[in-house]
This record gives C-alpha cells, structure tokens and sequence, in this order.
C-alpha cells in the first residue's frame, strides 16, 4: 500500500512545477502543510484548517487504495519518482485525484459527444397542457444578498436614521457569506438588484409590443431578500423599496416587484398555523422555510413559493422560473438568431413532456434550463460558450483540480446544444435534458414541484441550484424529475460589466465556498439512492467534479496550492482566504459523515419538512379555508415593493 508520505513528497514538487510561490504568512502556512504530507515537518505544528485537514487526509488514502486505486496510485509514483512532469501526462494525475477530466474519453470532443448521446431524451411526449402566456403563467423570482457597506465607503442613503441603522448592523458579527452581496447604500448605477429588474422590465416591454393581447398583464417577480448580518434584516426591506420608488419605479413599468425577508417567511408559516399540526412540525418548517441562511434555504423557498402563490392567490400561475439580476434577457439577439423571444421559448410544449433516458428510465421533463453568454461575447452570438475552452495545461491547483475541462465539455455538450442540427436532438421526437444548471435560466412546473417535491437542503452553501435536483435521487419508481434544455433560452452575463467591485470583494468567500462545496456534495452524495458512485454517474462530469472519493485531499492540496501561488493575488488577499478557510473548514470537517452522518440526519428532517409543507397545500386547496387565503393575499401585497 501507497505511503502518504512517499506520495506527497513526490507529488507537491510536481505540482508546483512552474509555479511562482510566495513567501508571506498564507504561503507559509500552506508550505507547512506540504512538509508535513512529505513527512518533513511535525503534524501538530500545523495551524487551521490544515490540521483538521491532514487528519483526514491519510485515511482517505487509505480507503482509497481498499476501492482498487493502489496500482494507478503506485504508477503515479513510479512515473514522479523517475522525474515525469504531470505537464506531460496530466492523466496519470487525474486517473486518481479527478477522474471527471477524462469523464466517458481522454479526448475530450469525443467527450463531447458521448455526453450529448447521455443527455438524449428519445420516444418524447410533449406536454398534455402547456404553458402558452409565460407572462401570465410564470411566477418569476430571484434572490437579492445584501450586507454592510465595506468601510469607508461613502453610502447613498438619504435617511439619516436608516443610515445610522446600517452603520450599527455593520459592527456586529457576520453569520452568512455570498458570493457578491449588494451593499446596503451602494450606489444606482452599481444595484445589482436595479440592474436586473429594469432588464427584466425591458426585455417584457418587447413581449408586450410583439403580442399586444399581453398589454394589460404585469409580470409578477418575487425577490428573496437575504441578509449577512442579522442586524440587517429589520433594514433590508426598507432600504429596497426605498430604491425601487421614486426616479426609478418609471423603469420597471410592467412589473409586479415582491420582496420577501425572513420575517415575512415566518408570518407566512403563522398563516398556516392552523394546517399546522403541533409544535413539532411548525419546528421542521421554520428550519426549512425561509432565506436567511446558506444559498440552498432562499433557492428551496423561491421554488415552493410559487406553489404557495398558486394554491391561495392566483390559480393562473403554473410555474416559476428563476432569473440572476446580473443577467438580462438580449430580446434582439435572441429573435435576431431563434426567431424567437425569450418569453416564446418558455412556451414550450416540451416543458412538461416525457420520454426516456439514456437508461432506457422514463423521464418527466418538469424543469427547463437555459444558457449564459457573457457581455463582452454577445457580438460573437448568443451561442458563444461562457467558459473558454482550456487551451492548454495549467500548472499548480488548476492542473490538480481541472475543473475548467469539465465545465468547458459539459457546457457544450448541453448548453450550447441547438435541436435540429445534424446529430443532434430534433427538439420534437427526441430532446436533451440538463444536469448542469446555473443559478439563473431554470424553472419549474408547479405540477411537477408538487408532485417530486424537490428541494436544496439549507447546508448547501453554493451550488444550490445544482444541488437542487439531488433531493429526488431517493425517489422510488421509475419516473424521475429532470431538466428540460431549451436552445436558444439564453441570458447576457453583465457582472463584470457594471459591479466588477462587488464580484471582488466577494473572491474569498467565493473561493472558500468552492471548497466547502466539495466537503458538503460529497457527502450528501453518500447517502442518496445508489451512494456516491450512483450519484456520480448521473451527474458527472462538472456536477460531479465536486463529489470526490477523497474531499480532504482534494480541498487541502487545491487550498495549500492557492495560497502559495502569488498570481491568485496580494499577500492581503490569500490571508484573508486563509483566515475565512480557518473560520468555515475546520466546522465542516469535523461532523460525521455518510448514511448515519449529522448530514444524512438533517437531510431526513429537511426531506419530513418539505414533504409536510406540500402536505398542507394539499389540504388548503381541498379545504380552501377563506381566512387563510386572505390573510395570505394581505401579506404578500404588504410585501409588494413596486
């Protein structure tokens, strides 16, 4: 058997081959930890997260090697020891420690295509009554993440007493971490959440012109409003409508704009109380309904909000679709290339059809999923990749951790998809289905919501809208929820165009969310229907890069790698990773893993919650009880911000 020490004295050298190291306190730190995996340095001299990181490291090894990897693991060492670059051969590397770059071939256009052919939806049924009036139809949501104000900065709050409110909640502790919250008091012209919705607004005024029988309609969007710091919350709703009235409110004409904060979640549940049977099941709900809280609790609440809104407000809403307010709908382009708006591609008879996968498994197409194209690609057209293509092989934690082919295969073999190509789809007969989601560009039919009962598990911290399929793998049956791909559904990625400061600022959390990603998918995948290696088979490769055999080595060596690399930035700014990985890392690893693992336990609680909430709906719409139907209505036209 592999010694730990044998192989990382051999492989840390090979893979920091052609990197140019620092020699600040994060390098430092990660340099220690490489001498202890060599066995050059004592273990309990490490400082966190690298020490409850190396604790785990040697027994990941070790079951690693008992699942049949000990002869790839021996050949690895042979070819480092007798001076082989991974450059050289990368595979050799990712055979072990991140098969998914070789997912289905080495070759990774065949890759490509052998994806497509696993995505293939064949003998598809189209929908028995689709959705024809998207703008009507469709409840459309998004979250809004807001924290404090970076010091020093100047805030564009006129009141002088919510100014002062901010300012307190800024000294208190932070309890959530986003990857680019809104400040409170940031200015217009840098609103994330301004942004978006005058996008949305203009993008409906060219529906409206195109089919003037929509005129009359208002789109309806419901906003998640999710806060940092608790002292925030009080503030938040506020602070938002306060931005969205005035000069503004001319640019969202057509919208319906609701904005829910975690107090208005919980008045939602004490609107329910009396379908609520006992403490104990008002105690499941609280723990799952809500968006305060890690990315995968806003995510859940956003979807099942739109059963709750058809059920007790308006039945004329069959399903909801999810937009990032960094994104806008280009209407020009889309018609200019699909003949189509993006409100006609909603209208799908696809979307809730059904056929049979790869497997042979019959498959309800209940979700839908569309692409990105990045602003400065647009001019190339919509079906522009948004990852590049890796050209070459990277050095340091992008050779360990490969993600970047991964995602370039998977994106194009789904993504950028277009039916009725040659080889493709015919988008009648046949269709795709997605596995790799962003977090804008899906829906679902409230139908289908109902009737699988997905949801993002409130752990997940990133990743929430690949997670989100996840919570059906344990269905019994044959008939499974997936991700209907819709060509051409595409939107224009503007982050980097108008809030580059924000996508800054909000790197470390990023970053160190990435790793915890890995830590949580794969051990959530563990206790799904068919444990890790099922799971993996189904989502694999980009999904599944994040559920690996080994996390700890995984996240260890693609953190040390991070740190001592002096191009992922200032010394300032890899401490400040190395200080967030200390804080968040060390409370991840610590907890049991697997089926009898503290995941496994919430996930079970969160699975009873869920299925309670979708109990009650129910019964209200069996029962329809008045008062809870106004009382409801009431609420959610109190929350209503334009």
């Amino acid at each position: 058997m592999v010694k730990t020490a044998e192989l990382f004295s051999l492989l840390i050298p090979a893979l920091l081959d052609g990197v140019e190291t620092g020699d600040d306190e994060a390098a430092s730190a990660a340099g220690s930890f490489f001498a202890a995996l060599g066995g050059f340095a004592k273990r309990e001299a490490l400082s966190e997260p690298f020490l409850t990181l190396i604790d785990r490291i040697e027994d990941e090894l070790t079951r690693l090697q008992k699942a049949g990897a000990s002869r790839d693991l021996e050949i690895l060492i042979r070819f480092l020891g007798a001076g082989g670059s991974l450059k050289e051969q990368p595979q050799l590397l990712w055979k072990v420690f991140f098969p998914e770059a070789l997912h289905l071939d080495d070759d990774p256009q065949v890759q490509i295509e052998k994806l497509r052919d696993r995505r293939r939806i064949d003998t598809l049924r189209t929908a028995e009554n689709p959705l024809t009036k998207p703008g009507k139809e469709i409840l459309f949501t998004s979250n809004v993440l807001l924290t404090v104000p970076p010091p020093g900065e100047e805030m564009t709050i006129a009141d002088d007493s919510l100014r002062g409110k901010v300012l307190e909640a800024a000294k208190g502790p932070q309890r959530y971490w986003y990857d680019h919250p809104v400040p409170l008091g940031v200015p217009p012209e840098s609103n994330e959440v301004l942004y978006g919705l005058k996008g949305l607004a203009r993008a409906y005024a060219v529906e409206k012109q195109r089919h003037p029988e929509t005129d009359a309609n208002h789109l309806k969007v419901a906003l998640s409003i999710s806060v940092t710091h608790q002292g925030l919350r009080p503030l938040a709703g506020e602070w938002l409508s306060s931005v969205l009235s005035g000069d503004e409110k001319k640019n969202l004409e057509g919208l319906e704009v609701y904005g829910f904060t975690e107090d208005d979640t919980a008045e939602i549940l004490d609107i329910l109380d009396t379908c609520i049977a006992g403490s104990e099941e008002r105690v499941l709900l609280d723990e799952v309904f809500g968006v305060d809280g890690e990315y995968g609790r806003h995510y859940s609440f956003l979807k099942a909000l739109s059963a709750l809104w058809s059920v007790l407000m308006d039945r004329s809403i069959r399903g909801t679709f999810k937009i990032d307010l960094d994104q806008v709908f280009p209407q020009q382009e889309l018609m200019a290339e699909t003949g189509k708006t993006a409100f006609e591609l909603l209208a799908s008879p696809l979307w809730g059809g059904y056929g049979r996968d790869f497997r042979g498994k019959e498959c309800e197409l209940g979700m839908i999923a569309g692409a990105l194209v990045n602003e400065g690609d647009i001019k190339r057209g919509i079906f522009t990749p948004d990852i590049p293509w890796p050209e070459s092989i990277p050095a340091g934690e992008d050779l360990f951790f490969f993600k970047q082919r991964p995602m370039a295969v998977s994106t194009r073999a789904e993504m950028m998809t277009r039916y009725g190509a040659e080889g493709m789809p015919d988008g009648m007969e046949t269709a795709l289905e997605r596995i790799h989601v962003t977090g804008g560009t899906n829906g679902i039919l409230v139908e289908s919501l109902r009737r699988h009962r997905p949801f993002t598990p409130s752990f997940v911290g990133r990743a929430e809208d690949q997670a989100y399929i996840l919570s059906t793998f344990t269905a019994e049956g044959s008939l499974r929820l997936g991700y209907l791909h819709q060509p051409g559904l595409i939107m224009r990625h503007d982050k980097e165009a108008f809030a580059s400061q924000a996508v800054q600022a909000g790197k470390a959390g990023s970053y160190v969310g990435d790793l915890v990603r890995t830590l949580v998918f794969s051990d959530y995948a563990s206790f799904l229907n068919g444990g890790q290696e099922g799971t993996k088979a189904l989502v694999d490769p980009f999904t599944g890069c994040f559920i690996s055999a080994t996390p700890a080595v995984s996240v260890g060596l693609r953190l040390a790698l991070h740190l001592v690399d002096t191009s992922r930035g200032s010394p300032g700014a890899r401490k400040d990773v190395l200080e967030l990985a200390a804080r968040r890392l060390p409370e991840v690893l610590k907890r049991r893993r697997g089926p009898a693992g503290e995941l496994a336990r919430q996930w079970q609680r969160e699975r009873r919650a869920w299925n309670l909430f979708y109990d009650i709906l129910d019964r209200l719409e069996a029962d329809k009880p008045p008062r809870v139907r106004t009382a409801f209505c009431e609420l959610v036209n109190r929350c209503r911000l334009v």
